[in-house]
């Protein structure tokens, strides 16, 4: 076993031991983050000493320059302490992006980065289907581990992307892996229905809108006969087993009653509430323009998240915040771009639609949920740019 296979096994190991191990468990591996951390950091770095050669991108440094920006204004924080301790923990995250980075590009493929998402969103929707034994529990069993309803709707949303991408051959109709992909999707949305995350599935009708607008005819043009009847069989089948078994509990569910029942008052308060902590972040970023009030120091002084990746690190770090916010820019315009210049490839054109569908979805949820303390926001990140990346070189071959 290569030392990149072993690297990839360790960063299964620390997002399942986090989402899926827990909650079965009620509690971690001991030592188990730290363990496939350092596992797969040293692989990783013995294969980039190997190369003599490591490419950090422009996202990257943007990221590496914000850490060293808020580490010197650290004097500065509301609480010096917190900001330390929470640039650290994002430290650990970016170089987790570098890990998935670095792996997908050696490999010349973001498979590995897609089914660590799909893996990850999967089990986590099965453990909690598996430990919820109420239809009405707001998935209360994860909150131990620092995770909200909100974040576990996000992994789901994200998940059905992935699960969709990452496994099985374009040509091949065998029979498992679609049945496999729709049972993950119908687990997974359920889950979002538990969670009563409202935006997460407001972000899979996105995803699955611009999908169909993008690239419909071309999945529907380019499928072989047998997949597309085995396609049909299967959501037929679905259908039947969602609007026959599922739906009767549908109006029991959180996101049913936080639309339409007893919680829909409590979610428009819950609304008005997120806004004010955005309109509450953008003052203190006028107060506070250079350095803010430190990283992660808007929970501190307000008591909860700003709840946003736009506003939060302007809050924390002021100007230097923007050095964390313009690689979502660059990568929105790479990807614009990555879109026209592959129209001569029909299979490249509808992989770059597909990613271009799948980032505007991640950057709708991340209205709500501040992506620079989370951690599977590092895999769609890691994918985004690594896909980017390859896309790029690619092309400058052909040209």
């Amino acid at each position: 076993m290569g030392l990149l296979s072993v690297a990839k096994l360790a960063l299964y190991g620390i997002f399942l031991n986090y989402y899926t191990y827990y909650t079965v468990t009620g509690k971690f591996i001991p030592y188990g983050t730290a363990l496939f951390f350092a596992v797969s950091f040293v692989c990783v770095l013995c294969s980039m000493w190997r190369d003599r050669l490591v490419n950090i991108g422009y996202e990257i440094r943007c990221w590496l320059l914000y850490i060293a920006l808020s580490l010197a204004s650290v004097g500065f924080a509301v609480n010096s302490g917190q900001a330390v301790d929470g640039i650290f923990k994002y430290a650990q995250r970016l170089i987790i992006i570098i890990m998935i980075v670095y792996i997908c590009e050696k490999e010349g493929s973001v498979k590995f980065a897609l089914r660590l998402l799909a893996v990850n969103a999967v089990c986590s929707a099965f453990a909690i289907l598996y430990v919820t034994d109420d239809i009405q529990l707001k998935l209360s069993i994860t909150s131990g581990a620092n995770l909200s309803a909100n974040d576990i709707g996000a992994l789901m949303a994200f998940g059905c992307f992935a699960v969709m991408f990452a496994f099985g051959r374009r040509n091949k109709t065998s029979l498992f892996i679609p049945a496999m992909k729709y049972a993950s999707v119908i687990a997974m949305i359920s889950v979002i229905f538990l969670a009563g995350s409202r935006k997460s599935i407001i972000a899979v009708i996105i995803l699955a809108v611009l999908l169909v607008l993008l690239n419909g005819l071309e999945y529907i043009k380019n499928a072989p006969v047998g997949k597309l009847f085995v396609a049909l069989i299967l959501g037929a089948a679905a259908f039947v087993f969602v609007s026959s078994v599922l739906a009767p509990y549908a109006s029991e569910t959180n996101l049913y009653t936080r639309l339409f029942g007893r919680g829909a008052e409590g979610a428009i308060e819950s609304d008005d509430g997120r806004i004010s902590l955005y309109v509450t972040a953008i003052k203190d970023f006028l107060h506070h323009p250079f350095v803010g009030l430190g990283f992660s120091n808007f929970q501190v002084l307000h008591g909860v998240y700003s709840h946003s990746t736009y506003v939060e690190p302007l809050a924390c770090s002021g100007i230097i915040g923007l050095l964390y916010l313009i690689p979502y820019v660059r990568i929105l315009k790479r990807q614009f771009d990555l879109v026209f210049i592959s129209r001569g490839d029909a299979e490249e054109y509808v992989w770059q639609k597909g990613m271009l569908a799948f980032y505007i979805m991640f950057l709708f949820i991340g209205v709500g949920i501040p992506y620079m303390y989370k951690d599977n926001p590092c895999i769609i990140l890691a994918m985004l740019i690594a896909s980017q990346s390859i896309a790029y070189k690619k092309h400058t071959k052909n040209v």
